[in-house]
């Protein structure tokens, strides 16, 4: 595989990554902006590569997008199509993905979820359960896939989380209580903060990291077919394992991973990518180009 350009857009960054082969040679980004023109963009990712991408547009393969912002993803396509000279693929679910989505509702988990999923499974092997902190902090598990319809699906999506990130977490609490004050995301110091400030932080940081934590453990139990009936009674317990999942990988990736990782224990292995997404775009780029 020659050189491409992987992008995505998220509702915070657009984060472009160059990779030439197996090597990631660059990785920038860009506030996202949903009113990017394509003369806006083109400028700006000019600028943020630092090279004239126009006289070196032949130096490209191909290029591979995915976005969860429909308002510049054409947007973004057609700039790529400009720099490279042909039509990027696209992230949906006509490309090859390596990833069995037949347990979850059609057309209902975010292209980014299985780009991370796809770049964990060929990393680390399934079971897996993805963490991607960003906006918002999203939770995908995957386990092998037992299809024989398509040899090339190596995990199967059962499930997920999607709660409040921890930027989110702490300004809807600034925007929705009058006496608690704005924070911008950071370390939390301690489990138990001794102010107001340090008990939102502890809060937002740490108990993510508590609730990963736990999530795991309780996957490696054989908790993933866990469902709550309609009254809170004795009888509401574990349905036992369908899947094995005592060899679970943790795996985390995301901007505001660096603040929570300090703060997950867990009997899973846990492991921290931070280009995870733009390695599963490239993963799923040849997966999609060698077979074409």
């Amino acid at each position: 595989m020659g050189k491409i350009i992987a992008v995505d857009i998220g509702n915070s960054n657009i984060v472009v990554g160059i990779w030439n082969g197996p090597s990631l040679e660059f990785t920038g980004r860009l506030q996202t902006r949903r009113d990017y023109t394509e003369k806006e963009l083109r400028e700006d990712l000019d600028e943020l590569i630092n090279e004239d991408v126009c006289d070196k547009g032949k130096a490209y393969e191909g290029a591979i997008l995915s976005s969860v912002v429909p308002e510049i993803t054409d947007v973004t396509m057609n700039v790529l199509e400009n720099i490279i000279g042909k039509r990027p693929l696209l992230m949906g679910p006509f490309l090859c993905t390596g990833i069995d989505l037949s347990e979850y509702a059609q057309g209902a988990i975010g292209m980014d979820r299985i780009v991370d999923v796809s770049a964990a499974v060929a990393m680390y092997g399934a079971p897996v359960m993805v963490c991607d902190l960003g906006t918002c902090t999203t939770i995908t598990v995957a386990v092998k896939s037992s299809s024989n319809d398509e040899p090339k699906e190596n995990g199967k999506i059962i499930g997920g989380m999607i709660c409040a990130g921890i930027q989110l977490s702490l300004d809807a609490q600034a925007e929705r209580a009058s006496q608690l004050p704005e924070l911008q995301a950071g370390e939390a110091i301690s489990l138990l903060g001794k102010d107001t400030a340090s008990n939102m932080m502890s809060g937002a940081v740490a108990g993510s990291g508590l609730m990963i934590s736990e999530l795991a453990d309780r996957l490696m139990d054989g908790y993933h077919d866990f469902s709550m009936g309609k009254e809170l009674c004795s009888s509401c317990q574990a349905s036992g394992p369908s899947e094995d999942m005592s060899e679970l990988k943790v795996v985390i990736t995301g901007g505001n991973a660096r603040f929570v990782i300090p703060w997950i224990k867990c009997k899973a292995n846990a492991y921290y990518e931070q280009n995870l997404l733009l390695r599963g775009l490239c993963e799923i780029y040849k997966m999609n180009t060698d077979r074409s």
